[in-house]
């Protein structure tokens, strides 16, 4: 009897709903979209012919069938994800050297946990992980002053410099938890609470500030701050409201349990993270690198950020893999 051709991707997610029980958890774990999680699972049911969950029940339930399909799948799986693990590993064993700079808002979660991975993995080589600006990384690269960044992606080209989006990370408005005002009368200025905006002179100042100009929005120019902990800060004791992104939010936990994230009530816009590398980077190290960074990413930003905003799922994902 010939296999029907059923992708790894269908099958981590078939094990990912089974283990939670719910679809949308296992969108959040993979960085993948609920409706895609969907199309998988009823594709993968397709293929084998039989129903693998009960979907009268919540959380899923696994068919008889499902019982079965899991126990046989389960210990490949684990070791599929083992050699893809060894693989990311292995594009970094040849480096000698490796300087990364990375956006200050990574530094709590994303920052560490590539350097203990790092300093473990290339016990040889020469490490240097430095915070940096977005603006900063093209100038340098161009320098020679650090291999690869991470950062809040813009619009600038640059010669010599290859870019690989990691990961999309949408705009939401941020409240003091139990403020009663229309999200809507909020961004149109209608409320007592204070905009707190980014520095002007930071890119996510400047993108924030120009889809507010695109929806004729001009609210008083009276606090800025360079920090999303400073912001968040602020709002969880009440004092006012502002436009962040759930990467701020995750690295503000302290301050989550008095704030609340919302829908934008305007246009939906977002921002992408990349990695950026000199082209002289060998490829392997690169692609190490980015495959590492979205684990992490998925891990440490988009699992505690969907179980808090269940909503954030569909907006807030990982990026394919393709270098530009």
């Amino acid at each position: 009897m010939s296999l029907p051709r059923v992708s790894l991707q269908a099958l981590d997610a078939f094990e990912r709903v089974a283990r939670t029980g719910s679809i949308q958890a296992a969108a959040a774990e993979m960085g993948l979209s609920i409706s895609s999680i969907s199309h998988q699972i009823a594709r993968l049911e397709d293929q084998i012919g039989t129903v693998l969950f009960d979907r009268t029940s919540r959380p899923f339930v696994l068919t008889r069938e499902g019982h079965q399909a899991l126990q046989h799948l389960s210990k490949g799986l684990h070791h599929i994800r083992r050699a893809a693990d060894a693989t990311v590993i292995s594009g970094l064993l040849h480096a000698r050297s490796l300087r990364i700079g990375m956006i200050d808002e990574f530094e709590s979660n994303v920052t560490p946990a590539l350097a203990t991975f790092l300093a473990k993995e290339m016990p040889k080589a020469t490490l240097s992980i430095r915070n940096i600006p977005s603006h900063q990384a093209t100038d340098l690269l161009q320098k020679g002053e650090i291999d690869l960044a991470v950062v809040a992606e813009s619009d600038d080209a640059a010669m010599g410099v290859t870019r690989l989006r990691l990961m999309r990370d949408p705009f939401v408005l941020a409240l003091p938890d139990g403020h009663n005002d229309a999200p809507a009368d909020i961004v149109r200025g209608r409320a007592q609470l204070d905009f707190l905006r980014f520095n002007p002179n930071h890119l996510i100042g400047k993108q924030i500030a120009a889809h507010l100009a695109r929806n004729q929005i001009d609210l008083p120019r009276r606090l800025d701050f360079d920090s999303v902990q400073s912001i968040m800060a602020i709002i969880a004791g009440g004092a006012g409201w502002s436009i962040i992104t759930p990467v701020g939010f995750v690295r503000s936990q302290r301050f989550a349990q008095n704030t609340q994230l919302h829908p934008l009530p305007l246009p939906a816009f977002s921002r992408r993270i990349a990695l950026v590398a000199r082209d002289t980077i060998d490829i392997p190290t690169r692609e190490a690198v980015a495959t590492l960074l979205r684990q992490i990413m998925r891990r440490e930003i988009i699992q505690p950020a969907c179980a808090a905003y269940p909503w954030l799922t569909e907006p807030l994902d990982i990026s394919e893999l393709s270098f530009e």
